[in-house]
């Protein structure tokens, strides 16, 4: 049901409900009861969970500078600079390599002889000029 325009927004009865009555100087001597106390811890914290910043914190706070914002992103630089270094300095390979084994060939050795030319005691054969007689098969 729509409200029309010439009635009033609130009645009678509801703003006489809605006064706000003060308390007298004897209940403002009065300190607060064990009730209120919780309730007014309550709302400290619910003001303080939502982001609300009481009169007393909001005099030591300040804004962030710009100035200490460079600091912060440099100090992290040097933070992630010095992890990878100590990784790096941690997982390098030794000073001194590892002794190689040498390797022996698997292959005899040429005794020499006329069977076996290119022994200890002769020259190892070199290629020659001669062209050899045999053909070549055609595939």
């Amino acid at each position: 049901m729509a409200a029309d325009f010439d009635e009033p927004v609130f009645d009678d009865d509801f703003v006489r409900g809605a006064t706000f009555t003060e308390p007298s100087a004897r209940e403002r001597l009065r300190p607060p009861s064990r009730r209120e106390q919780r309730r007014i811890r309550r709302a400290a914290r619910r003001a303080r969970r939502s982001g609300g910043v009481s009169f007393l914190r909001r005099r030591g706070h300040r804004e962030p500078s710009y100035r200490r914002s460079v600091v912060q992103l440099v100090g992290i630089i040097a933070l992630l600079f010095a992890i990878s270094f100590a990784l790096w300095w941690w997982n390098r390979p030794p000073a001194e390599p590892e002794p190689v084994r040498p390797v022996f060939p698997t292959a005899p050795e040429n005794p020499g002889g006329p069977q076996n030319p290119g022994g200890p005691g002769e020259p190892a054969p070199g290629p020659t000029g001669e062209v050899p007689e045999e053909e070549i098969p055609e595939v």
